[in-house]
């Protein structure tokens, strides 16, 4: 089981957000608080950026998140505008900590807007600077929509002069969340990867997850899903295999909010709430044995039809396409 804790807020309100990061940020749970949590429920992940948290890296300690495996994700909020940043860094070193993974959508114009902050490329740019200088890999991932894709390029050359290397390119997976939601009016075609011949950047790397478009239209994932309607290319990891969700609860997401409330996030839905965190674990665990199957998360490939539009949209998974698909029916359901 995986337990998620709004410790920190952002800075940031990305468009492609899944886990719906935003404001305020800062010490929305104290140091003692989370060295507290961690006793009854195990490790915890502090979100959303961590570095916004005044005591960061100490929330990173083994007593509190204890599986980081290595790495720091993060906006570089913290790394480019604290003044410690010495002294952090120095800690991350101590625990355990070589490696930064911090994500883009364009050049600093396009980012900012993307990301909802001015001066968010800039931290990007500074942290990476700081951290490499420090002896940390920092990597680069970029993650497109329809208004960035002529930064791709460019960003991936700025990529090698800032950290060594070529950044990853992707595209968000979709779930089921109203943040995502909006942003598929953006999400990229097959045509207009082709046309800039976005597929063709990072020729023999991995990096590139848009090496074979034409495998990741939504008409090549229906088509695939129709043909194994039970394939685990439909299903996050994170997504209960049973309704209602059995022990051992295993690849399960908890997600506990800055007001103490405790929810299941089960990613074909939004966070389903268990309860208050003072009501303790195992109370919460019993009721999550009873959580019902949210609506539409059975949907079968047969009853999905695409609109002209979506044929040759791109999505990185086939649960991608799935979560979308639940998405229009539970606004279909509302209508």
């Amino acid at each position: 089981m995986y337990v998620d804790v709004e410790a920190a807020g952002c800075p940031d309100t990305c468009r492609h957000c899944g886990v719906r990061g935003h404001h305020p940020f800062g010490a929305l749970y104290s140091l003692e608080e989370l060295r507290e949590i961690p006793k009854e429920w195990g490790p915890l992940w502090v979100f959303y950026e961590p570095t916004a948290h005044p005591d960061f890296p100490e929330t990173f300690d083994p007593s509190i998140q204890p599986d980081h495996g290595g790495y720091l994700v993060t906006n570089g909020f913290g790394l480019a505008r604290r003044d410690d940043v010495p002294a952090i860094l120095q800690r991350l070193h101590e625990l355990g900590i070589q490696n930064l993974s911090l994500s883009l959508h364009g050049l600093r114009e396009h980012h900012d807007w993307f990301v909802c902050r001015e001066g968010a490329f800039d931290d990007i740019v500074t942290a990476t600077r700081r951290a490499r200088e420090a002896g940390f890999h920092p990597t680069w991932q970029v993650y497109l929509d329809r208004g960035g894709l002529d930064d791709v390029a460019p960003l991936v050359e700025r990529a090698v002069e800032e950290t060594g290397e070529p950044s990853s390119i992707n595209v968000p997976f979709h779930r089921v969340s109203n943040r995502l939601w909006r942003y598929e009016r953006v999400r990229p075609t097959l045509q207009e990867i082709r046309e800039r011949g976005l597929h063709r950047l990072l020729e023999g790397s991995r990096k590139n997850g848009l090496a074979d478009p034409e495998r990741l239209t939504a008409a090549a994932w229906l088509e695939k899903w129709r043909a194994s309607p039970d394939d685990r290319d439909f299903r996050h990891i994170f997504e209960p295999p049973t309704w209602p969700p059995q022990a051992s609860y295993e690849h399960l997401t908890i997600h506990i909010d800055r007001k103490r409330q405790v929810y299941v996030d089960p990613q074909c839905a939004p966070p389903i709430r268990l309860g208050d965190l003072s009501e303790g674990r195992e109370a919460l665990l019993e009721r999550l044995s009873t959580v019902e199957m949210p609506p539409y998360a059975d949907i079968r490939p047969d009853e999905v039809e695409l609109d002209p539009a979506e044929y040759e949209e791109l999505h990185p998974m086939g649960y991608s396409l799935r979560y979308k698909e639940i998405s229009k029916a539970l606004r279909r359901g509302k209508e």
